[in-house]
């Protein structure tokens, strides 16, 4: 697990918020708070979704919801985003890094991205379904996340 402070607070959420840039993560939960605080818990229904052919709640499915809670006059007080790493993306992320793990045992990566007092920390987790002191996956994930963030220009620093 590593975490970073996003050294352009603005930059990233307008990546965030405005952009594609995290689309394919999947959601887990998530909160904002503005004038009140708005919770989404990330249950997926998916027969709302039959006759359009979503078939995960993805980020790209969430963004547009959180961006009108947040758009307007004021900055919100904070918010909290947790976004997972597709099954199809883990399971070439185990295929290209030589990782011999069974991504069935992987039950979750993890990117949690938190704003408060107009600063943005985001911080890895990995969840696994079985137990193993062998962290090649934890810091084969903190690399990639951090890449990520290199390829799409959102400057951090590791905390």
């Amino acid at each position: 697990m590593i975490a970073v402070r996003i050294t352009d607070t603005r930059d990233l959420t307008r990546k965030l918020l405005a952009q594609d840039l995290f689309d394919t993560f999947l959601f887990s939960e998530g909160s904002v708070t503005t004038f009140t605080t708005f919770s989404i818990d990330g249950t997926w229904h998916p027969d709302y979704f039959e006759q359009q052919g979503a078939d995960a709640l993805t980020w790209g499915l969430i963004r547009p919801v959180f961006f009108d809670i947040i758009k307007g006059k004021h900055t919100p007080i904070s918010f909290r985003i947790v976004l997972r790493l597709s099954e199809e993306n883990v399971k070439s992320l185990i295929a290209s890094s030589g990782i011999s793990m069974d991504p069935a045992q992987i039950a979750g990566l993890f990117l949690n991205i938190n704003y408060q007092n107009q600063t943005v920390t985001c911080t890895t987790g990995t969840s696994l379904r079985i137990f193993t002191l062998d962290k090649t996956l934890d810091n084969v994930w903190d690399d990639m996340v951090l890449r990520f963030l290199r390829s799409r220009q959102i400057q951090a620093e590791i905390l």
